[in-house]
């Protein structure tokens, strides 16, 4: 088709669209483009120059450099070679109407010995791009059936192949660097600092410290009061009603991260123009993201849609018919400085100065001595509550005396612990509970506020953790049957008042909150305020002393007497991790740092030592048998096998003098067996082995949940580490009853069950040759006497020295990164959660319930 249908189809007095003419000189090899195209729905256009114009395809999902995956392409009207240059907005009431991005361009050439026109007419378009983003090659392949302008475009197999990638992850401009919203609002792009960082231009107040940016900062959380504090040395804030994100911003660009540290700005596309909106190098805020309704008023359930939902098309409509608002209170870090030592009250004046407030980006003010009138306002406007806040107040990550919340309405977090039948399909009201302490209280249940749609979004995500298992003592009294799941998914609840009896009365339902923890839902006391003189606010040590380490950083070598015993440690300046400048120092601290943590699953266990004398990126040795020039405390036990003729002296770490002792040898991961020394043919713990084959990490994550719900299935428990590299290790905590054959059989009968179930997903050959690509592994080979792996809580010798990070099974979703806890901040995140894997050295099983039920499943009965 000629351009009689593109120049019909627009009004060129109204759109900045170019009218462009066939017949323009060819380029040296025809141009290819994507433009990616905010209209009604979010899809990318597709255009390969033939015969003077653009032949173009709408491509709802884009094009990927994933082979595995066919995406829809609709073959629309021609378009002027121009249009390859074009970025902008359509106005509204145009063809077309919304933001235009450059995606992608370069040039394609023809596979084959076939013409254009004759590929076309086949339905069988082979083509190779050479472009910015996207390279390799490709194919257009015309469906027969239905409307004739439906093709496919698929990704062949070639070296530019990507398992997972996805063209939404990459959002930018080609042509300008900008995103999305900064085309659609008509922004420049934010220009990225190169070299060195110029010093600020704002004087820096008494406390702020020169220090690196931060990777992760845990917000500061306030109490519960009946009223608010009374006298001038109190800010008072108004309490937005919606999810806390801590806002970074630097030379990479921006981030938004959720209390549990997870990633946002994906999920709330229009606040990318953030960085507009601070006139610094480089800043960390703190803030609220919240949804407003007709009245101007913060609406958590309006909010509540944009929290759960997970397709770039949906997001990318609902951020522009119901676009967020953030309130920024807060300024943690400015060009270099970290402020969380200096006074709330300077911090705040230093916001004022950086923050230029928007349409989508507003300051959210502070009242000093005004807590009683704002209070009164907020409950005329029909508002969640009131913040009080200590003046002198220094930002510290958890709950303090120096904040306080003042609610209007009763509202908070709570436990799903369960669900209860009811008229409508799936449940009918959800059970509730709270932690005091480690034990789960149940507080009641909620049956209203949902709709039906929310009921079927709630049942998907409860379904794959039902279990047998009750979470309260003793067992509540239900009216209708109850089902029990595993407590990881947290709501929001307003109600009316508390029963004597620790009972909701009235609760209603407003949504899900996947930004918290269920160990953080704990019943919100309503203490009376504190007299100002009797507060706890005191000033924090500055970050850099805030944890003592073993090891000074001026010295290379120290001696130091730990747990009774001389230790020399030397060459404590040699780098280790080469790209990160991490030494041997760095290593040893760490250790120090966790060792309380490590060492009950170290203790009693023979080691593999694997030497890095020369960091990472030296040769590496093994090292099983101990060397006489060990210190004679050293623990060490001999050990026998089978095949071999002489016993080998392992290692045995069981207090920290040995754990630093081998740190210091270049150990740089500890490598313990599965089985203790007095129980050396019998393992305590099952190991289940999922490495990715030529697949993303997101297939691990689904593997996993699979893993879990069938081990559910069986009576048992499961929990997940992420190894540091690209697999995850699944413990099942057993007792030391069965031989390494035995608890090897029953794993492999898992895998082959769950690859029978799940072929595209699982594959369980032995030979690498013979995996299926684009699967998952799943290895129970690993389950042998002498055999060692990688225990909970090491470094790993890869690079960006991640550690091997237990976790909760509410972290393991979509999006993980496995490499995301390493050692410049997991120690912080072990300090926060403590020992997840504290149940792999308690809570032993018995195999024999399980496995008869995995006979069933092999006899063809349900488990």
């Amino acid at each position: 088709m000629a351009l009689e249908e593109y120049a019909k189809k627009r009004s060129f007095d109204q759109t900045p669209e170019p009218k462009g003419q066939v017949g323009k000189a060819p380029h040296a090899a025809p141009r290819y483009c994507v433009q990616r195209h905010h209209a009604s729905h979010l899809h990318y256009d597709l255009r390969l120059e033939m015969d003077g114009v653009f032949k173009s395809w709408a491509v709802p999902k884009g094009p990927t450099l994933d082979p595995s995956v066919k995406h829809l392409a609709m073959m629309v009207e021609d378009h002027p070679l121009d249009y390859g240059n074009f970025e902008g907005v359509i106005p509204a009431g145009n063809y077309g109407a919304g933001s235009v991005m450059l995606w992608d361009r370069g040039t394609f050439e023809l596979l084959g010995d076939k013409t254009a026109e004759e590929q076309l007419a086949r339905g069988d378009f082979k083509f190779r791009v050479t472009a910015e983003k996207i390279n390799g090659e490709f194919a257009l392949v015309h469906i027969k059936r239905g409307k004739g302008n439906e093709w496919l475009l698929l990704k062949k197999k070639d070296p530019f192949a990507q398992t997972g990638w996805d063209p939404n992850e990459h959002a930018f401009s080609v042509a300008t660097g900008r995103t999305q919203e900064e085309i659609a609002r008509n922004l420049e792009a934010v220009p990225q600092k190169q070299g060195k960082s110029k010093p600020s231009k704002y004087k820096m107040p008494e406390g702020a410290v020169k220090s690196p940016m931060p990777a992760e900062i845990e917000p500061m959380l306030a109490q519960s009061t009946i009223s608010p504090p009374a006298g001038d040395a109190w800010l008072f804030e108004i309490k937005w009603d919606g999810v806390r994100s801590l806002c970074f911003i630097n030379s990479e660009g921006m981030r938004l991260t959720s209390r549990r540290q997870n990633a946002m700005e994906q999920q709330y596309p229009e606040l990318t123009i953030l960085p507009h909106h601070v006139n610094a190098e480089s800043a960390i805020l703190d803030g609220e993201i919240v949804t407003l309704d007709d009245k101007g008023v913060p609406s958590f359930a309006l909010l509540q849609r944009r929290i759960t939902v997970g397709d770039a098309a949906t997001i990318a409509r609902l951020s522009r018919s119901k676009p967020v608002v953030l309130y920024i209170f807060d300024l943690l870090y400015l060009d270099g400085y970290d402020l969380r030592d200096v006074p709330l009250i300077e911090r705040k004046k230093l916001l004022a100065e950086v923050l230029i407030p928007g349409e989508l980006v507003k300051l959210s003010d502070h009242f000093p001595g005004k807590g009683a009138e704002l209070l009164a306002l907020a409950k005329e406007k029909g508002l969640e509550g009131i913040l009080a806040k200590r003046a002198d107040s220094r930002y510290e990550g958890k709950r303090t005396d120096c904040w306080f919340k003042i609610k209007i309405v009763s509202q908070q977090e709570f436990v799903i612990c369960g669900f209860a039948e009811g008229e409508r399909d799936h449940f009918g009201s959800l059970i509730l509970g709270l932690y005091e302490g480690q034990k789960l209280v149940y507080t009641g249940n909620v049956g209203t506020g949902f709709d039906q749609a929310m009921i079927r979004e709630i049942y998907k995500l409860m379904e794959p953790l039902i279990t047998d298992r009750v979470q309260f003592k003793p067992v509540p009294k239900m009216l209708r049957p109850a089902t029990w799941i595993e407590p990881e998914l947290v709501c929001e609840v307003r109600f009316s008042n508390w029963t004597e009896e620790g009972r909701l009365r009235a609760p209603v339902f407003l949504g899900l909150r996947t930004d918290l923890d269920a160990k953080d839902c704990v019943r919100e006391t309503s203490e009376p305020p504190p007299e100002i003189g009797k507060s706890k606010a005191k000033k924090r040590p500055a970050k850099q002393a805030a944890r003592t380490h073993l090891l000074a950083p001026d010295t290379k070598e120290e001696t130091l007497e730990i747990d009774g015993h001389r230790l020399k440690f030397t060459n404590l300046n040699k780098v280790f991790y080469p790209d990160e400048g991490y030494t041997k120092r760095d290593l040893l601290n760490y250790y120090d740092a966790v060792a309380e943590l490590i060492l009950p699953h170290l203790c009693d266990r023979p080691l593999s030592l694997k030497r890095y004398p020369n960091g990472i990126e030296g040769k590496w040795f093994f090292q099983k048998d101990a060397s006489e020039s060990f210190p004679d405390w050293l623990r060490t036990v001999p050990i026998k096998h089978d095949e071999a003729k002489e016993a080998i002296n392992y290692v045995v770490a069981d207090d920290r003098a040995s754990l630093l002792y081998l740190v210091n040898l270049g150990c740089i991961d500890q490598n313990p067996g599965m089985s203790r020394v007095e129980s050396l043919d019998n393992p305590d713990f099952i190991l289940i082995d999922l490495d990715p084959h030529e697949c993303p990490y997101d297939k691990i994550v689904e593997a996993a949940l699979l893993v879990r719900k069938k081990l559910a299935a069986l009576g048992l428990e499961g929990y997940p580490k992420t190894t540091g590299g690209d697999g995850m290790h699944i413990y099942i905590p057993i007792e030391p009853h069965y031989t390494f054959e035995q608890a090897r059989y029953f794993t492999e009968i898992v895998a082959r069950v769950l690859a029978a179930e799940r072929p595209d997903l699982f594959t369980t050959p032995r030979s690498v040759a013979k995996r299926e690509k684009g699967r998952v592994y799943f290895d129970w080979l690993q389950i042998g006497s002498g055999k060692t792996i990688s225990a909970p809580y090491v470094l790993r010798a890869y690079p960006k020295a991640p550690v091997a990070t237990p976790l909760a099974w509410s972290e393991v979703k979509p999006g993980l990164i496995p490499q995301q806890w390493n050692i410049s901040n997991a120690v912080e995140r072990f300090e926060r959660i403590g020992d997840l894997f504290s149940p792999v050295l308690n809570d032993k099983r018995r195999l024999e319930p399980a496995l008869e039920k995995l006979v069933s499943v092999i006899g063809g009965k349900e488990v």
